[in-house]
């Protein structure tokens, strides 16, 4: 076969003359930190040396020189000079050129201009995984190279910055320090973040160096993968397209299921379907109706959703497939891209198939014009029609046209190159590239060559050069030994003058390998999960070596989240990049060239072809439960050892699947290496298990809990399977209470998944172990897997907390009685009680920071719950010197979260919004700009422009009397709805610019023009949620008015319980409260504070938190405040509990100020008492906790289900209708949710809601705990009927199901509500279980 491949040059010289015997060739390219080598080569046979001044300069385009060098060197007749020059560290952009001028006598003359490479430096980046779920740790690292591909000496750190999809700076490191030129570090993704495509950034003196992408989503990791590929290539003439479908595990071993296809034609249109049954692979013909071609090629679109039996989980592949009006394709390969005049030319038809296999005997007509050329021929087993034309003197373009029997038609032209000599220089290599080896090239030339001159170029510079004398051959063997310099490409120039012309040839040299030869290989190619593994590890000693390993099936997603070997080619090329011109040799080259008049330089040199050079290649047991379901590991740095070498041994994790393992290395001198490709091993067992559990079941209810057992041993063979009563949860249904396993033993043949299913019903609410062990073989072959499900209560839980505050300013002793309020008909079982003793009042909040609210926070106020708790708690921690860093860590990382998560909302003008891209609000943007403020104390990811921004915006929006009004929707009415003179929402903006020490200067105007508007309505205030916050912002501002408002507002106060309890009664009581606590706060009324803080201690949930948001943030806010004023750190009390007929101690000092103590409760306690004696301060709380059945409330809103036909089984449609029932006419509620919790069994896909009415639209939608429960969220709800159909789908088999509910509230009210129960189908437990589950009765 002919091969007329061209070989490609990136590397680039500079000709700059060949006159009087004297040829001067060096780099067009100069960098900073970098050497740059001339070679001069005198020929001329009458001077035995000639004298050269030789002049490297630079200056800016002001004229300032940036650049001054010369040297004085002599060159001896017929040898070559190389001369060096390093150029400066500090060498900037300028204008640069090279001079040579001749000496004593010599005349000579000739200059060169210089290009400046500023590109010094590049970067690779690599993350564990492409695509992370909320919740997720993002890992990854930063790799920076010189142009050596070694670490930069000058570089010593980078700036790291991770944005989110809307650009927000979501993390970023300033001075992230390099070590072996790598930065390491690692995010954890917030629970509820924006989803969509993140970004890392990496800069270095202000300008990127790279950047890469990663996906946050919501996915399953797929088990398997489904390939659809044409059986065979399509063609119009079929009228059809013939698939294969091939489903394995990503472990190799076949699936089992259904295919349904669909085919779409170029409309996009659904043209037909069929579905058939596959075990690991099928095929299926889906004929075409009335297809027809407009051009030579279309394509349609197959999609194909595979459902694996017994779990139903469903893989999705979409394919477009290429239908072609002919069975070939034609290519022109050329010896040359021009040919030339009075010369044979040749050239080939290449005929190939569309899958890449040569298409022999195609038959046609082949004309050529100008030339009279005219024959018909059939391509050869190749696929070839050879042509050798005879182009005339005066020929200036032969057009090639190829006629085929079957219609087909091609046509191109070749033009005739412009000439100067027809002498040419050819290299060819005759040996392998090989490391420190001798490669052997052949040097053929037309002419008898008295010299020639040859060049090795590599990086950018010319590292090697020679003068040879073959003694007027035409033939000469060059033999060079390849060096580690010319690693990991070269270059190879020759040079000779023939008949008064410079010809020349060159070489690519790839040796694909990198000086810093890194291996890394495995003991084993199939290891059985969770065991270990060795690995080997080979390279330069002490060199830096980073590890990465992940599952197959995430390359489903994406693969470009990793490193691999085409990666460092590209950086290499990136620095010495040529823009390269086929037809003008010198211009890939970047030759510059320099002669006499009479010397020419040849410009068409190629005139044979050749393959691009490449290197050549090297001719009675334990049982374990897995429990590691790891999707990415072995993210580990190592060194290499002095020896070379290192071996380390990891356990792989216990997922069955195929994994990929990477390793780079980098080494301070030889610099980076990596290995060729990722090194796949499966982690698979003989004989395995795998589970379908569902996320979530009820309490009392029969479930099926289903496995598929596999067998790869050959034979087939009984499995005993033992599913485990772990703890006592479980029951066992139709088998005695007392058991504590339950066996089966089924037949498992070779190769096909084996269902067996267990029968039960949980015992226990909360989280419920299920343990499965399977055993073969009389126990030679096992598996053993563990997880976890949750149990859900059967009725609604009903959390109570009792607290008593104390505060002791010397030695005291007082006795605390707690009577518990529990339900007669509470659920028998449900009743949990504890004791808490917690020495501050932020114990409890630090300990459920990340889970403060068990409402839904789906909207930008709400979602504050994850962050602004964390501002205080630090606050806190850093007032009281504490010394517990894990808590402070703990604060930080969920501070991090909170700011990531609050970032979705931010609007396109730096306001804030209670919705994505929902428009802005002028509470939410003073609520978070405050928030960011104070939070930058502690991240310095916050960006204080965006903070100026988001107050400059709130600024602007100032009426001209000083009052501030809502510019969005309304959700939260006594803030944001206008009423009474809009006092809350001034005073509220006003303290969000009053507590950032910028705005407080820049708006000070704004503010001046606030407090005015406020203390003009101080008298007609007669709301004590409006004072509270009037009083605070006077507070802050230092008002002449602020006494007599907190005078105002403790007369409005209630004092109860012997006066050691005050509040103020409003629909907003706490927040008032709260807001009152910070006002005595800031009066320095510290004792007076404290009957506040009891009634607010009272109001708290288990979690530490309150009912809701705004409680929670201003509560907290006064608690922590009052908090740092009183110290725990005097304390020093005895604790003594009494319930029933026991008596517990507790001891407190001064240094347990973030410990706490909790004792559980027998469930029948009804009675505690609690003696504290000491000095000091604490909290004490007892939380309780019991079910009840649904109830109906009171409703105040109007609530309607409907479950609709689907003609299914499987499948669940409910209408959801709801409004808000109104004391007064036309009035509105606060920001009402829908939460729809689903039947046990049943769960949601990813666009669960249809047909929803739009008169008053659902702005949010949460899917949550597994898609077992959908939340809607409402802006408001009026007397309109809000409607909506969810629908859902049942994966699991459940019997006695409970009744599931639809809730609907009112948000900042949530006595406002009304709640509906709905059941689905009534199997028993007779329908659903096999055989030997079934009880007696069945």
């Amino acid at each position: 076969m002919w091969q007329f491949i061209r070989s490609r040059i990136l590397t680039v010289i500079i000709f700059i003359g060949a006159a009087h015997g004297l040829l001067v060739v060096g780099p067009k390219f100069i960098r900073a930190n970098q050497e740059y080598t001339l070679v001069i080569s005198n020929f001329n046979s009458q001077l035995s040396k000639v004298d050269l001044l030789l002049k490297l300069e630079g200056e800016t385009d002001n004229g300032l020189s940036v650049l001054n060098v010369t040297k004085m060197v002599d060159v001896r007749r017929n040898m070559n000079r190389m001369i060096n020059f390093n150029m400066p560290e500090d060498l900037t952009a300028g204008n640069y050129k090279i001079t040579i001028d001749g000496q004593r006598g010599f005349s000579f003359h000739k200059e060169a201009e210089l290009v400046y490479l500023s590109k010094s430096i590049s970067g690779l980046i690599q993350v564990d995984k492409p695509v992370f779920k909320p919740g997720d740790t993002v890992n990854f690292r930063v790799i920076v190279l010189d142009t050596e591909l070694k670490p930069p000496a000058r570089v010593k750190s980078v700036h790291v910055t991770i944005r989110d999809p809307q650009r927000n700076v979501i993390r970023k490191w300033s001075t992230a320090k390099l070590y072996a030129g790598v930065f390491e570090s690692d995010l954890q993704i917030a629970p509820t973040p924006m989803l969509g495509v993140w970004n890392i950034s990496v800069e270095v003196e202000g300008e990127e160096l790279v950047s890469k992408t990663f996906e946050v989503k919501e996915y399953v990791l797929s088990t398997f993968d489904v390939q659809v590929m044409p059986s065979v290539i399509p063609l119009e003439e079929h009228q059809a397209v013939n698939l294969t479908i091939e489903a394995n595990y990503h472990f190799g071993k076949p699936v089992q299921g259904v295919a349904k296809v669909e085919l779409y034609l170029d409309d996009d249109k659904l043209n037909q379907k069929k579905e058939l049954t596959v075990y690991g692979k099928g095929q299926v013909e889906l004929r075409f109706d009335n297809f027809a071609m407009d051009a030579d090629q279309q394509d349609v679109r197959v999609k194909v959703s595979f459902i694996e039996q017994y779990t139903n989980r469903t893989v999705v592949k979409q394919s477009q497939i290429t239908v072609y009006r002919y069975a070939y394709r034609v290519e022109l390969i050329k010896e040359s891209p021009q040919f030339r005049p009075g010369l044979p030319f040749k050239c080939a038809l290449q005929f190939t198939h569309h899958d890449g296999t040569p298409a022999k005997g195609i038959t046609g007509k082949v004309e050529v014009s100008d030339v009279g050329f005219e024959t018909t021929k059939t391509s050869d087993n190749d696929g070839l029609i050879k042509l050798e034309l005879q182009p005339s003197e005066g020929s200036e373009q032969l057009g090639i046209n190829f006629n085929a029997v079957d219609g087909f038609f091609f046509y191109e032209d070749v033009n005739k190159v412009e000439t100067v000599t027809d002498a040419y220089i050819k290299l060819e290599l005759k040996s392998p590239i090989k490391r420190n080896k001798l490669m052997r090239f052949m040097v053929t030339c037309t002419e008898r060559m008295t010299f020639f001159v040859y060049y090795v170029m590599s990086k950018g510079n010319i590292i090697d050069a020679g003068f040879m004398r073959p003694n007027k051959q035409t033939k000469y063997l060059l033999q060079l030994n390849a060096t580690e310099k010319m690693i990991p490409k070269a270059k190879i120039l020759i040079a000779t003058v023939a008949g008064r012309t410079v010809v020349y040839d060159y070489a690519d040299l790839d040796f694909q390998e990198l000086r810093n030869n890194f291996d890394l290989s495995i003991d084993e190619q199939e290891i059985k999960p969770g065991r270990q593994i060795e690995l080997s590890m080979s390279g330069r000693p002490g060199a830096y070596v980073g590890l990465a390993a992940y599952d197959k099936a995430l390359l489903l997603f994406n693969k470009n989240h990793d490193l691999f070997w085409e990666d460092i080619g590209q950086v290499f090329d990136g620095f010495h990049a040529i823009n390269e011109n086929e037809f003008d040799i010198f211009h890939s080259l970047g030759l510059f060239a320099r002669t006499l008049d009479d010397i020419l330089f040849d410009s068409a040199n190629e005139k044979t072809g050749r393959n691009a050079l490449q290197s050549g290649k090297p001719i009675g047991k334990l049982v374990s439960y897995r429990t590691n379901f790891q999707e990415s590991w072995l993210w580990k740095n190592v060194s290499i050892g002095r020896s070379g070498s290192r071996k380390l041994i990891e356990v792989v994790p216990d997922t069955t699947t195929s994994w990929y393992l990477t390793g780079f290395s980098i080494d301070p001198v030889y610099g980076l290496g990596i290995i060729k490709k990722p090194i796949q091993f499966t982690t698979v067992q003989p004989f395995y298990i795998v589970e379908n559990l569902p996320y979530s079941i009820k309490r009392g209810e029969a479930v099926v809990l289903q496995f598929t057992l596999f067998n790869n041993l050959g034979a087939e063979y009984i499995a005993d399977v033992t599913l485990y009563n772990v703890a006592n949860q479980t029951e066992f249904v139709g088998r005695p209470d007392t058991d504590l396993s339950y066996t089966k033993s089924v037949s498992v043949p070779p190769k096909v998944g084996v269902p067996i299913s267990f029968l039960i019903k949980a015992r226990k609410l909360g989280e419920m172990a299920v343990r499965v062990k399977a055993s073969i073989m009389l126990g030679h072959e096992t598996d053993a897997l563990e997880k976890v499900i949750r149990v859900m209560p059967e009725s609604l839980a009903q959390p109570k907390m009792d607290t008593s505050f104390f505060c002791f300013d010397d030695y005291k002793n007082q006795t605390f009685p707690f009577n518990l309020d529990i339900n007669k008909k509470a659920d028998n079982g449900s009743k949990k009680i504890e004791f808490r003793l917690n020495p501050n009042l932020l114990t409890m909040v630090i300990k459920n920071l990340d889970n403060l609210l068990a409402v839904p926070t789906g909207c930008g106020e709400q979602n504050m719950v994850k962050f602004v708790p964390n501002i205080l708690v630090l606050d806190y921690l850093y007032a009281t010197g504490s010394k517990e860093q894990h808590l402070i860590d703990k604060a930080t990382n969920l501070l991090r979260q909170g700011y990531q998560n609050q970032m979705r909302y931010r609007q396109t003008d730096g306001s804030f919004g209670v919705w994505e891209k929902s428009g802005s609000s002028v509470f939410l943007t003073a609520f978070v700009a405050t928030s960011m403020q104070t939070a930058s104390k502690y991240m310095n990811d916050i960006d204080a422009a965006m903070v100026e921004k988001a107050l400059d915006w709130l600024a602007s929006k100032q009426h001209s009397s000083g009052r501030f009004d809502e510019t969005g929707k309304v959700w939260h009415k006594d803030m944001q709805g206008g009423l009474r003179n809009g006092v809350a929402l001034t005073s509220y903006v006003l303290t969000a610019l009053l507590e950032n020490d910028i705005a407080k200067v820049k708006h000070a105007v704004v503010i001046q023009n606030g407090m005015n508007y406020l203390s003009n309505q101080l008298a007609f205030i007669n709301n004590a949620y409006d004072l509270s916050i009037a009083t605070y912002a006077m507070m802050l501002n230092g008002h002449t008015m602020k006494k007599e408002a907190l005078d105002k507002l403790i007369d409005m106060s209630i004092s109860d319980n012997n006066k050691k309890e005050r509040y103020w009664g409003t629909t907003n009581q706490i927040e008032t409260t709260a807001y009152a606590l910070l006002s005595f706060v800031m009066a320095e009324k510290y004792l007076d504070g404290i009957p506040i803080m009891n009634w607010l201690v009272n109001q708290r949930y288990v979690t530490g938190s309150f009912p809701r948001t705004q409680d929670t943030f201003v509560g907290l806010k006064a608690l922590t405040k009052l908090a740092e004023k009183i110290s725990p750190s005097r304390n020093d009390y005895t604790v003594q509990l009494k319930y029933k007929k026991s008596t517990k101690y507790f001891n407190i000092n001064s240094e347990q100020i973030d410990f706490q103590n909790f004792l559980e409760i027998p469930e029948d306690t009804k009675k505690l008492e609690i003696n504290v004696g000491g000095i000091g301060f604490g909290l004490l709380e007892v939380i309780y906790q019991f079910d009840l059945n649904l109830v109906n409330f009171e409703h105040r809103f109007k609530l309607d289900l409907e479950k609709q036909n689907t003609g299914s089984d499987y499948e669940l449609r409910l209408r959801v209708c709801a409004n808000y029932i109104p004391e007064l006419t036309d009035s509105q509620s606060n920001m009402a949710l829908i939460e729809v919790t689903l039947p046990s069994g049943y769960v949601v896909d990813r666009n669960p809601i249809s047909e929803q009415t739009t008169v008053n639209p659902i702005q949010n939608m949460e899917i949550r705990y597994g898609g077992t429960s959908v939340v809607l969220y409402y802006y408001n709800m009026g007397t309109e009927r809000n409607c909506f159909t969810v629908t859902a789908y049942r994966r699991f088999k459940v019997a006695l199901k409970r009744p599931a509910y639809v809730v609907v509230y009112d948000y900042y009210n949530t006595n406002l509500n009304a709640i509906k129960v709905y059941e689905v189908d009534k199997q028993n437990v007779c329908e659903i279980c096999e055989e030997e589950d079934c009880p007696a009765e069945c």
